[in-house]
């Protein structure tokens, strides 16, 4: 309810920190008229067994509470949301003309679809053992989910046929992950940038860094949100080391240091920019062999005591 609640208050001014209120019969009207989108909609999910008589802990009830709402019915949302008041003042809302949409993961979903239509067999003619794994083959059988499969999941066949239409989303590749690191308006490589900017410093990552760090994040499953986690990891130690540098004015990132062969390199010389350095590189050399150029070094706290 505190969902929909909030689709139709979250542009009108608040009177305190606490309260929010309805101030016209426009605003129910444009409410009424909405689109309510449930977000992680798979972890409600029934569990195979009660688990407590006193306590519903398997998700099932929510899925029965949230019936009456998505079906289309007049239902009472509280104006004042809230623990301290239950008993206050309700405003009665239509959800038929509402357009309600569930999400989710659905981890798992894929190997029940895979019994279903590849089950075991032996013989010729027999149906081949194919990689789960693989989010191609994943995405071919959510793209053959029906009704039966959510129901043996966990979700109740009552919730299921409130949502006739069943569409699953691709997952992400590697060039995806890429233009997720570089194109958003605070996309992870922007980020750094303001960071290195604040003491003076320009980060250049190379293509085939951002196509090593997508590509890691690949393997890994993780998808979008792991791109913060590989970036961080290799970028740890040159953004404490990098503030107390007076001569460093560009962090070089490229596949060898996303791969964890060598630490990043900072460039010192005045005249070596990045696209200097680059050039000089293709022409054979090395970063060894080119003046103002070096690794990122954390010291010891037994060097500076020495």
């Amino acid at each position: 309810m505190y969902t929909i609640y909030a689709k139709f208050t979250s542009h009108i001014p608040p009177i305190n920190h606490k309260q929010l209120y309805l101030e016209s019969g426009q605003d129910l009207e444009r409410c009424q008229r909405g689109i309510v989108y449930i977000d992680e909609i798979d972890k409600i999910r029934k569990s195979g067994g009660n688990v407590s008589i006193s306590r519903d802990v398997s998700g099932e009830g929510v899925q029965h509470a949230l019936l009456k709402i998505v079906e289309g019915n007049v239902i009472n949302v509280p104006k004042e949301p809230g623990r301290k008041n239950p008993r206050g003042d309700f405003i009665q809302i239509d959800t038929t003309n509402i357009l309600f949409i569930s999400g989710g993961a659905f981890a798992g979903l894929e190997q029940i679809i895979n019994k279903r239509m590849d089950a075991a067999s032996i013989g010729f003619g027999a149906t081949m053992k194919k990689n789960i794994e693989d989010f191609k083959v994943q995405g071919k059988y959510f793209d053959s989910a029906i009704p039966k499969d959510l129901t043996n999941f966990g979700m109740i066949p009552e919730y299921v046929g409130r949502f006739p239409v069943i569409v699953s989303t691709k997952g992400l590749d590697e060039k995806s992950l890429v233009d997720i690191l570089t194109v958003p308006k605070n996309s992870l490589m922007k980020q750094y940038n303001f960071q290195f900017a604040m003491n003076g410093v320009r980060f250049h990552a190379t293509e085939c860094a951002l196509k090593e760090i997508a590509k890691m994040a690949f393997k890994r499953g993780s998808g979008a949100r792991g791109l913060r986690s590989i970036t961080e990891n290799i970028l740890m130690e040159t953004m404490f080391v990098v503030p107390s540098l007076d001569k460093v004015h560009t962090v070089y990132l490229d596949a060898a240091a996303v791969r964890g062969e060598r630490k990043p390199i900072l460039l010192k010389h005045k005249d070596m920019t990045a696209e200097r350095f680059e050039e000089l590189l293709q022409g054979g050399e090395t970063w060894e062999d080119l003046d103002g150029a070096e690794l990122v070094e954390l010291e010891d706290d037994e060097d500076e005591a020495a």
